[in-house]
């Protein structure tokens, strides 16, 4: 069991074993709790349930080091590396099973050793938390602009004021499927918020950054940090998902970056083939740009753009008092926004 009793502004470190290897060697979670002023509430903070994904590794490392117990009320559990057999295999899912932990939740005791991964995970971390931040990033080669991701199914949608928390500009929302952590734990009544940074592989000190300030967005929001969380008055709630693909084989020129608000027909890149022709790309709808592809060569039918068209798109109010700050997406899309 986690240890979570602990003296008040203390920070603890610790391991939880999930299985055995070949060798016998032990699979084991490490992880961190952070003591403030009270016990409650408990905010979980996770990483690398895809274990390329290392921005939000390093954002929980980070604010383990800087902050102070003493300045929380509550209590920080911290697991910057969820999927320890990925992450050993430097990539998404571990080298021999090759299954998605996040479409494993909430796990089998007696499973294979990703389904134990999300037992203990799930019973031993996520039960033990009143919320949480699932932190993610785009697979590789592919940029995602920060945002929150709210996932439903036909017999769950979550509560948005979560989501909103974050600070973020966009919130994506969008069908979910049954094994995701954020559904899973949301239907026992444990929000957790899925926060996507940047992009599988690499660290990126921006999008380290951004999620340093959401996740103290978050904790300002419902009272675990002093001061007021800084976030846009007004966000915008998207639905529509376009994924843009290759016309052509060859090298990829981008036009955009993440958060551009591009209309109906402008040219968002163009693929030079091998022979020197250039075959155009163009936005099939007023959107904007949630990912971009930085792997140059495609072959057609490779994605390379992810966009977030407005149609059907909200905009939400922002439910507390806080320093607000400009909203750049929703300046330059709310004339698409009816």
């Amino acid at each position: 069991m986690i240890e979570l009793d602990i003296e008040e502004g203390k920070k603890y470190k610790g391991k939880i074993k999930v299985g055995e290897l070949e060798d016998g060697s032990e699979v084991e979670i490490p992880y961190f709790v952070m003591r403030g002023v009270k016990k409650h509430p408990v905010l979980l903070l996770n990483a690398a349930i895809h274990g390329d994904e290392l921005n939000g590794v390093e954002v929980i490392m980070r604010l383990f080091e800087e902050l102070n117990p003493m300045q929380i009320k509550g209590t920080i559990i911290g697991v910057p590396v969820v999927n320890v057999l990925a992450f050993r295999s430097r990539d998404r899912f571990d080298a021999i099973e090759k299954r998605d932990l996040n479409r494993k939740f909430p796990g089998k005791k007696n499973g294979n050793i990703t389904e134990k991964i999300a037992y203990h995970f799930f019973n031993e971390f996520v039960k033990n938390a009143d919320f949480g931040i699932d932190l993610h990033a785009g697979m590789k080669g592919h940029l995602l602009l920060p945002h929150g991701r709210a996932r439903i199914l036909k017999d769950y949608k979550p509560n948005l004021e979560y989501y909103q928390a974050l600070g973020t500009d966009i919130i994506f929302y969008h069908d979910g499927e049954k094994g995701m952590l954020n559904i899973t734990a949301g239907k026992e009544g444990i929000p957790i918020v899925c926060f996507e940074i940047g992009e599988a592989d690499r660290l990126d000190e921006y999008y380290i950054n951004e999620g340093i300030k959401a996740v103290k967005n978050f904790m300002r929001y419902f009272g675990m940090l002093d001061g007021m969380p800084e976030m846009p008055a007004r966000q915008i709630l998207l639905q529509g998902y376009i994924e843009v693909r290759a016309n052509a084989g060859g090298i990829f020129y981008s036009g955009i970056k993440v958060g551009d608000v591009v209309k109906e027909g402008d040219i968002i890149g163009y693929i030079r083939k091998i022979n020197g022709e250039r075959v155009y790309l163009k936005a099939e709808k007023d959107s904007t740009v949630m990912g971009v592809r930085t792997l140059s060569a495609v072959r057609e039918g490779d994605p390379i753009a992810w966009m977030l068209s407005f149609e059907n798109a909200e905009i939400l109010e922002i439910k507390k008092k806080v320093k607000t700050r400009r909203n750049k997406i929703l300046e330059k899309a709310e004339k698409f926004i009816r």
